[in-house]
C-alpha cells in the first residue's frame, strides 16, 4: 500500500507509524472535513487531552489502524 508522504522534497519523509507527540509534529497535512456524533466527538476531545495527544494525531492513527484491518479483512 502507498504511503502519501506530504513532505516537500528536502525534508525529511513523515514517518508511517502512529505519532505520540503534542504539540506541532510539523507535519503538513491537508484539510480534511467531516461530522461526527457529539458524544463521540467530546469523548475524543476528552481522551486526546487526557493523554497529551492533538485530536489530528488521534485520528490520523484511528483512521490507518481501521484502514489496515480492512485490507488484513479482504487479504484473510
Amino acid at each position: 500500500m502507498k504511503q502519501f508522504d506530504t513532505a516537500k522534497p528536502d525534508e525529511p519523509p513523515i514517518p508511517a507509524g502512529p505519532v505520540r507527540a503534542a504539540g506541532r509534529t510539523g507535519r503538513r497535512r491537508p484539510a480534511f472535513g467531516s461530522y461526527m456524533d457529539a458524544d463521540l466527538q467530546k469523548r475524543l476531545k476528552v481522551w486526546c487531552v487526557t493523554q497529551d495527544i492533538e485530536i489530528q494525531d488521534a485520528l490520523d492513527e484511528a483512521v490507518r489502524s481501521w484502514l489496515d484491518e480492512q485490507a488484513s479483512k479482504r487479504a484473510g
